[in-house]
């Protein structure tokens, strides 16, 4: 295995890891007083980063504060949908409706002609295989809808409002693709759009927790440290092996090993004592991993073709992931 692999390895498992510990301290403890400490943490660790290794960073962020501004507003409305749809849902199943639902929406967009990061060729077969996924997506829903995942004693409300927002999270992320993009082409390297893209979600967390809107009592001291160090090895060290590792392996194995998320969610649960087995979330979650892996190896062939291809559109995507 090459060390670019493990890199994205290291991202997906950890990713598991983070979406199950989340999803059950969520339980227990107030959202935003989680998503302070986490990002509040990762924002300082890269600006830390970025102030030691290149200064040179912040004029090419002052001259894209534009970008960074929208990059805050995509990202915050993302996380912010994601974690608490963790708090509604199994993580499994909050991890492939977001992770699904963005190259259905990419293709949906650029068929009706609004191109997020400019034109692309999409193919009958990959009409066909996106089809496929989003059915995928509708049956897992219906599997939650129907009280037969993992994570029983939601109510119908609960279990729709997770439904939306998970996939409210992945179309939002999905549509913040150029914005990161221009932001590369700025000059504003991956530790760069770390560093910023997490401010909006840490002021609106922030009077949240200090004037207690949040529903429960900010985190405990003995709380704190285990929420900031599972940040800081479940999140900002995983993003960065993830920057790491799309830049030296290509794109077809990037998206080969990332394919494996929600099994790798759902391998996790097993972690969770509030969750109990259930083969329709497995089936569902084998049949998306099979049609996202035979969609990425057909696309193997699409760097022959002519035009750029759906896959340089949705790469992009995986570099701003997150």
């Amino acid at each position: 295995m090459n060390s670019a692999i493990a890199l994205v390895l290291i991202f997906v498992f950890a990713s598991a890891l983070r979406d199950v510990y989340f999803g059950e301290i969520f339980q227990r403890l107030d959202i935003f007083a989680v998503v302070l400490t986490a990002f509040s943490l990762t924002t300082a660790i890269f600006l830390a980063l970025i102030a030691v290794r290149g200064r040179r960073q912040f004029r090419a962020m002052a001259g894209a504060w534009r970008e960074i501004v929208l990059t805050n507003l995509g990202t915050a409305m993302a996380w912010l949908s994601y974690f608490f749809a963790l708090k509604l849902l199994e993580p499994a199943v909050v991890n492939m409706l977001h992770m699904g639902i963005g190259p259905v929406a990419l293709v949906l967009l650029n068929r009706a002609g609004l191109h997020i990061s400019g034109p692309a060729v999409v193919r009958k077969s990959e009409l066909v295989i996106q089809g496929a996924i989003f059915l995928s997506l509708a049956a897992l829903a219906g599997i939650v809808l129907l009280e037969l995942s993992r994570l029983g004693g939601r109510s119908l409300a609960e279990n729709a409002s997770g439904i939306a927002l998970a996939l409210a999270s992945g179309i939002v992320i999905s549509l913040t693709t150029d914005v990161t993009k221009r932001l590369h082409n700025k000059g504003v390297s991956a530790e760069g759009v770390l560093a910023v893209r997490f401010i909006l979600i840490v002021l609106i967390a922030a009077p949240v927790v200090i004037f207690g809107g949040g529903g429960k009592p900010p985190l405990p001291i003995e709380t704190l440290w285990p929420v900031a160090a599972a940040s800081l090895s479940l999140m900002v060290l995983p993003l960065y092996a993830l920057q790491l590792g799309v830049a030296r392996t290509s794109a077809i194995s990037a998206w080969v090993v990332l394919s494996l998320s929600p099994a790798a969610v759902f391998a996790a649960e097993a972690l969770d004592g509030r969750l109990t087995h259930s083969p329709f979330t497995l089936t569902a979650i084998l049949i998306y991993s099979a049609l996202v892996l035979s969609a990425n190896l057909a696309r193997r062939f699409e760097a022959a073709a002519p035009g750029p291809g759906y896959l340089s559109l949705w790469m992009h995507r995986l570099r701003s992931r997150q």
